[in-house]
């Protein structure tokens, strides 16, 4: 069995079974969504019906949303979930029947070209009905057998029809429900609001109030009644609904009813906000960030923030709660978790560049910043990373080493005048940014990426200590690793190697020392070349 040397938590395996089955769904769906919806040549209100491109997409979003709940249920309620995964992973080939699924769901790539019409409709409908169904069924029986789903499905039942209900529901519903709000009165205290805004912290704008464009110079926006909030209103409601119904027995009813309107009003104030930051970056010259990147991933961040709050809300508040939840043995203090120092860092690593990407329109250019928040998050764990065991291993160098080099012998176009990722930084500023993009690169990403992705996610994929399960923990991490990488290939061969460097002597430290000698040549051989697109 591997050991890392860092201090571990008592942890149940079931709980860890089904982070790793969400974590491998999440994955999966991302990577379906993202590979059908930008990187084919089909564009498909081009080639098949409206409905039929609402329906697919649709039916992508339901999917989320369900697992969604889910997760929201089994972190709520987990109890019934534990039960149902406690033998969850004795055999191998349900990963199988996941992954053939996922290759059937990827042959309509095979015939799904510009121009090709609805004649590839049906083929490409069921190429990923059935791929979806083995896709979920793998998962579903490498957590439980069937008597277990059985039992848990029949003792769980209301719970389960509301969960999967609303989830299925959620996409349709937010836009099925306008018509029953006023939608223009909300979209004028929306505008009004909008401007105020604008004008208190300094912009000087046109407003139109009949039209409800807002804006100055050559960027002005609409907020129309679809831009009211009024499909985070539905998320919110479902959510409220869904915490009600699964904290029904605990909460103080009528009094806890006021988490709808409480949930609505801050919909409404972050859509408010987030329509005025829009307004704000288009202001200052990036047009095409607002409207892309911010406007199409700031409204599931504020929801996100809602969300907690309601919890955070429920959960603090004495007069929403009929009793106070036992006590029971006191937590370990963040700082000192194991499990958090391996997983909280690659979420700061991840959550930063989702911001970088929202809010920056060349998100090369605050690399330092990420580099900060990483180094900050990185110190609250010295104390447990102090004591891993740090000793250089040749074997361990000589393999990143190799790795490096075959990074760098694969070519790779170089970046076009103009678009380096340092922006137009020059004399001090260019130098304090490389040298934060080669701290970044050489000593933090090694360690929050092996911490992750071997120390954590590998051991938690791999139940037995047999080769059996150690091949496809290591292949299922390599394959996650990869899918974070533009240079997937590349990045596949990589985890793997690393996988192998921490087995060999059981310490994740030399998991890190390989990826770190890999990055400093692939750094150095960057900035000697002047071709960054290689990192």
């Amino acid at each position: 069995m591997v050991t890392t040397n860092m201090p571990t938590t008592a942890t149940r395996f079931p709980r860890r079974a089904l982070i790793g089955v969400g974590l491998l769904l999440a994955a999966e769906l991302g990577v379906i969504g993202t590979v059908f919806k930008h990187s084919i040549n089909f564009t498909c209100l081009d080639n098949w019906p409206a409905q039929a491109c609402a329906g697919a997409s649709g039916a992508l979003v339901s999917l989320y949303c369900v697992a969604a709940a889910l997760t929201l249920m089994a972190m709520l309620i987990p109890a019934p979930f534990r039960r149902l995964a406690e033998k969850a992973g004795v055999a191998l080939w349900p990963l199988a029947l996941n992954g053939a699924g996922v290759l059937i769901i990827f042959l309509p790539l095979l015939f799904m070209k510009q121009g090709a019409g609805t004649a590839v409709l049906l083929p490409a409908f069921a190429c990923w009905s059935i791929g979806m169904v083995m896709l979920l069924a793998g998962l579903a029986r490498l957590i439980a057998p069937l008597a277990h789903w059985r039992a848990f499905v029949t003792g769980n039942l209301a719970n389960l029809i509301l969960v999967l209900a609303a989830g299925l529901a959620a996409p349709w519903l937010a836009a099925e429900i306008r018509p029953l709000w006023r939608l223009e009165t909300i979209a004028d205290i929306t505008f009004t609001a909008v401007a105020k805004i604008i004008g208190f912290v300094g912009y000087e704008v046109e407003s139109f109030t009949e039209t409800k464009v807002i804006g100055a110079g050559d960027f002005y926006i609409s907020v129309a009644p679809q831009c009211s909030g009024v499909e985070g209103f539905a998320l919110v409601t479902l959510f409220v609904t869904l915490y009600l119904w699964l904290f029904r027995a605990d909460l103080r009813f009528p009094v806890a009813l006021l988490l709808y309107p409480l949930g609505l009003m801050a919909s409404a104030f972050f859509n408010v906000l987030r329509i005025a930051v829009l307004l704000a970056i288009g202001l200052e010259g990036n047009p095409e960030l607002a409207v892309g990147g911010f406007h199409s991933h700031a409204g599931w961040l504020m929801f996100t923030l809602v969300a907690l709050g309601i919890i955070a809300l429920a959960q603090t508040v004495p007069g929403l709660r009929k009793t106070s939840a036992p006590r029971g043995p006191a937590p370990l203090p963040l700082t000192q978790d194991p499990v958090v120092a391996k997983i909280l860092p690659f979420a700061v690593f991840m959550f930063s560049a989702l911001l970088v990407q929202v809010f920056a329109q060349s998100p090369g250019v605050v690399y330092p910043l990420r580099v900060m928040a990483m180094g900050a998050v990185l110190a609250l764990f010295w104390p447990l990373l102090a004591r891993l065991p740090w000793r250089l291993d040749p074997v361990a160098v000589a393999a990143g080493f190799a790795i490096g080099l075959i990074w760098v012998a694969i070519p790779v176009p170089e970046a076009a005048p103009g678009d380096a990722p340092y922006g137009a930084f020059a004399g001090m500023w260019l130098l304090a940014w490389f040298v934060m993009r080669g701290i970044g690169t050489i000593v933090f990403v090694p360690i929050i990426e092996e911490l992750f992705f071997r120390d954590y996610l590998e051991t938690l994929l791999r139940r037995h200590d047999t080769r059996a399960w150690r091949i496809a923990a290591a292949l299922a991490t390599a394959a996650l690793f990869a899918a974070l990488h533009d240079r997937w290939a590349e990045a596949f061969l990589a985890g793997l190697v690393f996988s192998w460097v921490m087995a060999r002597r059981g310490t994740v430290v030399d998991a890190i020392i390989a990826h770190a000698t890999a990055n400093a040549l692939v750094f150095s051989v960057a900035l000697t070349t002047g071709n960054l697109n290689i990192i």
